[in-house]
Parts: structure tokens; sequence; C-alpha cells
């Protein structure tokens, strides 16, 4: 990665001059890129996330807007205090996607952040590399899909070994939910959405976190009073070996 620094007026951009040359700040402006590509938002976006599907791609790109959450939001749904570009959550999270991605993990490439100062606040963005033909492993929750026993058996192993495989390379994740799992046709599986999650030294006490937040996601995503145990105890053999 060639990572370069775009500043202009109030608008400061990270990004990885080996994917794009050129960067502005429209970039980040989803009415922008309906003159480029097309634009969609996946399936309970609110505003959040777009698509941007490009006619001349190197390949497709995920657009997200930080927003807070919370009882944060009733105050103020994107504003954020500044204190820094190192220290902005953009920056943050851009830096160590970059550092997963570099250490071979499965993650998007990450391919610019944005930070747009407005007095003592800022507003931010973040643009990754999609991942072609992937959903969200919560897709996979409800029995009424595609996959027969065995290839759920074997998708909910593949989810273990991939959480493993970033626990072992001291990745705590922050929001480890069935959301950001994706899974494709072949059932590879990739971890996405870094806000606020660090490296550090591996540790049981926050892996087990990262797990029990995982199973309450499913819980709720599938709507259903009990954990599959089964399918549970497939993930956790998969993941402790």
């Amino acid at each position: 990665m060639d990572i370069q620094l775009y500043s202009k007026n109030k608008h400061h951009i990270l990004y990885d001059a080996e994917q794009v040359p050129q960067i502005t700040e429209q970039w980040f402006v989803p009415d922008w890129w309906q003159k480029e590509a097309q634009v969609s938002e996946p399936s309970g976006g609110r505003g959040q996330a777009f698509f941007i599907h490009r006619h001349n791609p190197q390949s497709d790109l995920v657009l997200r807007h930080y927003r807070r959450g919370g009882l944060a939001a009733k105050i103020s749904a994107d504003y954020y205090l500044f204190s820094g570009l190192e220290k902005s959550r953009a920056w943050q999270e851009f830096k160590l996607t970059q550092q997963l991605f570099e250490s071979g993990l499965p993650v998007p490439r990450p391919i610019a952040a944005h930070i747009q100062r407005v007095g003592l606040f800022y507003q931010a963005d973040l643009l990754t590399e999609r991942l072609p033909d992937t959903q969200p492993f919560a897709r996979y929750l409800n029995d009424h899909n595609e996959l027969d026993d065995q290839q759920r058996q074997h998708l909910w192993q593949q989810v273990g070994k991939t959480i493993a495989l970033f626990h072992r390379a001291g990745l705590n994740h922050s929001d480890l939910n069935a959301n950001n799992i994706l899974v494709n046709t072949l059932q590879q599986v990739w971890l996405i959405d870094f806000d606020r999650c660090q490296l550090q030294p591996p540790s049981p006490q926050w892996q087990r976190k990262n797990l029990a937040r995982l199973q309450r996601s499913i819980l709720k995503l599938s709507q259903k009073s009990e954990l599959p145990t089964a399918l549970w105890a497939k993930l956790e053999a998969a993941y402790q070996s």
C-alpha cells in the first residue's frame, strides 16, 4: 500500500494511492457517485452505508458514514469531538484495517478515510473495497435458506475458524455480531467493521466476551428463544482447534 494524505480546507483524507491515484472530498458524497456509478443501500442501511457499483471499476466500494448510536445519537447524530487526526475514529479504523489486511487476514481492503472539521467537532467516512458475492452470516441463521444440514454445519465451522484467526492475531472486535461476518458462496468468511476495535495481547477474558456478544446477536437476529446448540458446538470446536 502507498498511503498518502490529502488536505484541502477543512477536509482531510488518508488514502491508498495504489488503488486511488487521485481523490477529493467528493468521493464521500453519495450523490456525487450517481454520475460515476450506481449507488445502492444495503438492506437495513438507514443511510449509514452505501454500495458503489462503478461502471469501469477495479472493484466495487462500500462507503460508510460514521453515526452515533444509543443515547449519544439523541445529542448528535454524526458529530464527534476533534482531538487530532490520529485519534479520529476513521483514521484509527483505516490504519487497523490496513494492518489486518497486510497481515493476510480476511478483511476488506481499506481505500480511504475522510475527516471534515466543523469547529471543535468532525464528521467522518470510511471507504473500503466491497467483497464480491458476499452476504452477512445473519442471512443464514434462519432455517429457511438454501443450505442443507451439512453445508450449514460447515459454515458454522468456518466462522469459528475465522474468528480464531483474528483472536490469535490479537484482534479484540468490539462489535462481533452476525452482520459483521461476511460469507461468500464458497463459504469463505471475512470480518468487517473495525470501528473502536483494538489489537492487544490474546486473553481468554476478552475473547470469551467477543464470543458471548456473537451469541447474543445470533439469538436476536434469528428471533429464536434458544441458541442452536449443535451448530454453536460446531463453531466452538472449530474455534478451539
